[in-house]
């Protein structure tokens, strides 16, 4: 037998089947660890959470004793709002008619002497006429404040309006107060009552038509009152109306007066 052809044992390769085996048992030992606990990556660290405190509790402190401490809460002022007050309108009161003069009422001369109206209200301005006392008036306007006097406008009720002072510095020369009518020194209208002011002894002619010539209806006394119906109507140098009784027995035209004395006045 040759010796060369004796056969060699296989000897590296079951060396290297034992190398395997002991890399991947030493592998085994290695991951052994990393199997068991999942992962070898570092896990997040979790944030701790304040725990939940009751706003409604209070903590309260203990005493020399140990004991608790009663605290007082404090109270805390309500805050309100404060309203504001609102303004209050002011106005001026329309006095009750006969108490006060004023625009649109009517008024009365009670100057004994009468009053001047006048275009303005001044001393100096125009004279548009005398105002008999007892007149009544109808104020439009004023008061107006002038020269230490107070005016106001009037309207006559004859087509005449101008300023009149209320007061003279001693009375007053203007009245709210009306009172009962009153005979006034001013040429009647149609419509209007009338009082005869004739003298005490004398007596009114009423006529059948306007004139001195006229035939006479009857002749009346002071004092008795009628109702304009008719006039003016001018003859011979008189101012008549015609007039006539509440009963209707007298009726006939009359003269207003003589231009001293008035006759037929007005009452207002």
């Amino acid at each position: 037998m040759n010796i060369d052809d004796t056969p060699t044992p296989a000897r590296p390769r079951l060396s290297r089947r034992w190398q395997l085996r002991a890399v991947l048992a030493v592998a085994l030992i290695w991951l052994a660890p990393t199997l068991a606990c999942g992962s070898f990556a570092s896990r997040p660290t979790p944030t701790p959470t304040a725990p939940i405190v009751d706003a409604s509790a209070t903590m309260q402190p203990t005493g020399p004793s140990g004991g608790p401490v009663t605290l007082e809460t404090p109270i805390l002022p309500v805050v309100t709002d404060t309203p504001l007050a609102e303004p209050t309108a002011t106005f001026t009161p329309t006095p009750i008619p006969g108490t006060a003069l004023a625009v649109g009422e009517s008024a009365r001369v009670i100057a004994p002497d009468g009053v001047n109206m006048r275009s303005e209200p001044s001393t100096s301005a125009e004279l548009i006429r005398y105002l008999p006392s007892r007149l009544k008036i109808t104020i439009v306007e004023g008061p107006v404040d002038g020269e230490g006097y107070r005016w106001w406008r009037l309207d006559d009720g004859e087509g005449n309006v101008g300023w009149a002072i209320e007061n003279d510095g001693e009375s007053d020369t203007l009245s709210p107060q009306l009172g009962e009518p009153e005979p006034v020194d001013r040429s009647p209208r149609v419509g209007e009552r009338v009082r005869v002011t004739m003298s005490e002894g004398g007596q009114l002619s009423v006529r059948e038509t306007p004139g001195t010539d006229a035939t006479i209806v009857t002749r009346v006394n002071p004092g008795l009152e009628f109702t304009v119906t008719g006039g003016p109507q001018e003859s011979n140098g008189y101012t008549w109306f015609q007039i006539r009784s509440d009963s209707g027995d007298v009726e006939g035209w009359a003269a207003e007066s003589d231009n001293v004395e008035r006759w037929l006045s007005p009452l207002e």
